[in-house]
């Protein structure tokens, strides 16, 4: 597999304000992503009470929500990322632990 054959991701985390579940959420996704992507994704951070129409723009309903847009198709997960396996399964995402 070539280095163009591997892909990429572009995620996008919604929170609501500077809240310890928004610290804690926006730290656990950084690590699934540095884990199990390892430098081959995009994290962006959105606080929806900075930007509301965020929200309606990505069709997130709650906060926290993490949305793969890429590859497509749009994938969510939404709730804290505590539950390792759970988030890669919502999205989609590969598990580098299975190897």
């Amino acid at each position: 597999m070539t280095q163009s054959d591997v892909p990429r991701y572009a995620l996008t985390l919604f929170v609501n304000g500077a809240s310890d579940l928004s610290s804690r959420v926006i730290t656990n996704a950084r690590l699934l992503c540095e884990l199990h992507l390892g430098g081959r994704y995009q994290l962006s951070v959105v606080d929806l009470r900075d930007e509301p129409g965020a929200a309606a723009d990505s069709r997130v309903l709650a906060a926290p929500t993490l949305v793969r847009n890429r590859p497509l198709p749009v994938r969510r997960h939404v709730g804290e990322m505590a539950h390792t396996a759970r988030v890669l399964k919502a999205l989609g995402l590969p598990d580098a632990a299975a190897g």
